[in-house]
């Protein structure tokens, strides 16, 4: 069986909780409705210690917290995945943040030991007013990469749906439709294109 490790920081101190609750709970309801297993780490168990331990038996880790070039981080800003973490376990897996900045240093990192796919963002991830199109235009990638499609298919449907949101906010709130562009244009959406879910290990 097929399973995603679900992370993410839902610390009550943590501003942008909400946001990423909602990202860890449509990752929760792809899985679901494709017949996929998941394992949920939140704070306060968003660890390196828990991450490795549990990256050997899932097939792709999906995290939402804050991070930078280097890594991504828990609610004490303690390194979870990041170049000074012990990253081995994730040799032919899958890795899909919603975090600043990572696409930067980290994604070189876990490619170099074997990471097959890696989606984040190499600048800020900005959020601006109603936060669903930031949070459908992040996820659109993965919703289809776990329903089978291949990674060419999921990054041109994810831009696709960027540009269908960023379209939209321009008729209402033109501020906002420049924060998603510049996420669109952040993203980093690595990996050969005939990858599937079911080719990761």
């Amino acid at each position: 069986m097929t399973k995603i490790l679900v992370a993410y920081n839902d610390s009550q101190a943590e501003d942008a909780r909400l946001f990423f609750e909602s990202c860890a709970d449509d990752v929760k309801q792809c899985c679901f409705d494709n017949g996929l297993e998941f394992t949920s780490i939140c704070s306060p168990n968003l660890t390196e210690e828990n991450i490795c331990e549990n990256i050997q038996s899932h097939k792709l880790c999906f995290i939402a917290a804050h991070g930078d070039a280097y890594g991504v981080y828990n609610e004490n800003d303690e390194d979870v995945v990041s170049t000074r973490t012990t990253n081995y376990g994730f040799n032919g897996k899958g890795f899909y943040a919603v975090s600043c900045s990572c696409g930067q240093e980290l994604c070189g990192e876990l490619q170099r030991i074997g990471l097959k796919i890696f989606i984040g963002y190499n600048d800020e991830f900005r959020i601006y007013g109603n936060e669903n199109p930031f949070r459908e235009s992040a996820m659109s990638g993965l919703k289809h990469f776990l329903s089978g499609e291949n990674i060419q298919t999921s990054r041109h449907a994810m831009l696709e749906k960027f540009d269908e949101e960023i379209e939209k906010l321009n008729d209402f709130n033109p501020m906002a439709a420049q924060y998603l562009l510049h996420d669109k244009e952040a993203l980093v959406f690595s990996g050969e294109d005939d990858i599937k879910i079911s080719d990761l290990i």
